[in-house]
């Protein structure tokens, strides 16, 4: 078995390796996985260069704090690095059981996504108008199993929160409907037209969710949960419940690994490799970005970067310090996001669909939008294939099925509309 050191280090080249795996064809391209790929590496990649650089007595007892450190963001966070190296599932700690109620500095109670069970339906239909909501936004990806569906239904609430909301101005306003925030995993049935989003029912079934949006939408999915993203939630009656029952000690993460004091080349390198990572995670959070991110040239700028932490690490003096100020120097050149092929009339796989309704968020305007991600192919059809993107501001229609995401489809645009049959039509 590797040592602590070495497992650390393999982490962040089997990381690079499978981001690299993930994007090199358009048509595996998974957004949200190589953004959590990446974004591990966001404020692990110090404490693995101060592991590799302390002194050799430290370094083993170093590593397994930030291994431990690490994993301890959740049971997302420890199954995808066991994902990435099954010989760490005995070696880190059980997961800590995560609750979906959590109190803020305040003492206030606040929710996290929770699963979607009939008594939580009949909870959240007691302390918001869910009929009387509106979709302000709706995403569709393919998973491993079936579709996954992030939905964001605006509710007015059927409680009257104490105070005003505090407006850019300093002066109180009444509070906007509350954003409820669900996630629905196993989708193998959505129809949405953006020109009927008015209001919503969910119900629980024997096979799991079940959703009508408007007079036509309709949603089934095997799971779902909800996150009630409502600043006031603790008024609500589900809230006002939960007080009585949460604890109020707030749950304090293990703090993190100790690691030696990092020479200013150390250092350096170290975050030159944050930024790279970082810039591949912007395929994850800006979706209209994604087939302009050099996300192939990214990964092989950073090929064996924890292979060469050691290697740097185990020369000594001036060598060391050269050796980081080299491994600076090749990844601080970050390749430029370019602007993104444009989604053209042809066959198309569809990786990623979203829309967003026109809103005020904090007293500043957003523009609706629509956002679309395909893979496409080249001129050789034995070639990987390529993303292509496409952002339409203020659409006039959107509408989209489940059946868009069945395969290889053609897709239509004529300048004006992108169209898969009945499907697809975003304007």
């Amino acid at each position: 078995m590797n040592s602590p050191l070495e497992a650390f280090a393999g982490l962040l080249d089997r990381s690079v390796r499978e981001i690299a795996t993930l994007a090199s064809d358009a048509r595996t391209f998974d957004a949200t996985r190589i953004g959590r790929l990446a974004d591990i590496w966001d404020n692990n990649t110090v404490p693995l260069v101060g592991a590799a650089c302390a002194p050799w007595p430290l370094r083993s007892r170093s590593a397994s704090a930030g291994l431990r450190w690490m994993a301890e963001l959740g049971a997302d966070r420890r199954k995808l690095i066991v994902d990435l190296d099954p010989s760490l599932d005995t070696v880190l700690p059980p997961a800590r059981p995560q609750r979906s109620i959590h109190r803020d500095y305040q003492g206030q109670v606040f929710p996290g996504a929770i699963p979607l069970t009939a008594e939580i339906v009949a909870a959240l239909d007691q302390d918001y108008d869910l009929a009387s909501g509106t979709v302000r936004s709706l995403t569709v990806r393919p998973a491993a199993q079936g579709l996954k569906v992030h939905l964001t239904l605006a509710a007015p609430r059927r409680f009257t929160p104490s105070i005003g909301r505090v407006a850019r101005d300093g002066s109180r306003k009444p509070w906007p409907a509350a954003p409820l925030k669900f996630t629905f995993d196993g989708v193998a049935d959505l129809q949405f037209n953006a020109d009927d989003r008015l209001g919503m029912t969910v119900s629980r079934t024997s096979v799991g969710a079940a959703v009508t949006i408007g007079r036509t939408g309709r949603l089934q999915a095997i799971k779902a949960t909800v996150w009630p993203d409502d600043p006031r939630w603790h008024e609500s009656t589900a809230g006002k419940a939960a007080d009585l029952t949460t604890p109020h000690e707030r749950p304090q993460r293990r703090k993190p690994a100790r690691t030696s004091t990092l020479t200013a080349p150390q250092q350096a390198a170290a975050r030159a490799l944050v930024m790279l990572m970082s810039h591949a995670r912007l395929v994850h959070h800006y979706p209209n970005l994604a087939a302009g991110v050099p996300i192939l040239d990214i990964c092989r700028v950073a090929a064996d970067a924890g292979s060469a932490i050691l290697a740097a690490s185990a020369r000594h003096g001036a060598a060391r310090q050269n050796a980081f100020a080299e491994l600076d120097q090749r990844w601080r050149h970050v390749p430029p996001t370019m602007a993104p092929d444009p989604v053209r009339s042809g066959p198309a796989l569809l990786r990623h669909a979203q829309y967003d309704e026109p809103h005020d968020d904090h007293d500043v305007p957003r523009h609706g939008c629509a956002v679309l991600l395909a893979a496409v192919p080249g001129a050789d059809p034995a070639a990987p294939w390529a993303l292509a993107s496409e952002e339409i501001t203020q659409p006039s229609r959107f509408q989209i099925t489940s059946a868009a995401f069945d395969g290889v489809q053609r897709i239509h645009h004529d300048g004006r509309t992108l169209r898969i049959a009945d499907d697809l039509v975003v304007r």
